[in-house]
């Protein structure tokens, strides 16, 4: 799968024909301009409940879960946020449990 630029947050797009490629990249790159902003405030909200799974954040915040995991997943790449636990999910499925690093670091001392 093709990713923006790092410059832009290596967002992902893809797609079958050139059309779907390009639909696909323009949306990816509409997102930039709000992805900083989206997780500042998913980052917030960590800090706020401690302990969240994705199903959490995206009733939290309002987010598709898609956008959750995309989201999370860098604020874990940039060291920020890390997996912490499991839990039973609301689909009944074990889940992963995050929280932010600072918070993490806490509690385990």
């Amino acid at each position: 799968m093709p990713f923006t630029s790092p410059a832009t947050g290596m967002l992902p797009f893809s797609g079958r024909t050139p059309r779907q490629r390009h639909n696909s990249y323009r949306a990816a790159m509409g997102q930039v301009s709000t992805r900083g902003v989206k997780k500042l405030k998913m980052l917030a909200f960590i800090r706020e409940h401690g302990r969240v799974t994705d199903q959490g954040l995206a009733e939290g915040l309002s987010l598709p879960i898609q956008s959750v995991c995309s989201l999370r997943n860098a604020l874990c790449s940039e060291k920020l946020v890390r997996d912490v636990d499991t839990a039973m999910g609301t689909w009944g499925k074990r889940v992963t449990v995050y929280a932010a690093v600072e918070v993490a670091r806490e509690r385990s001392a």
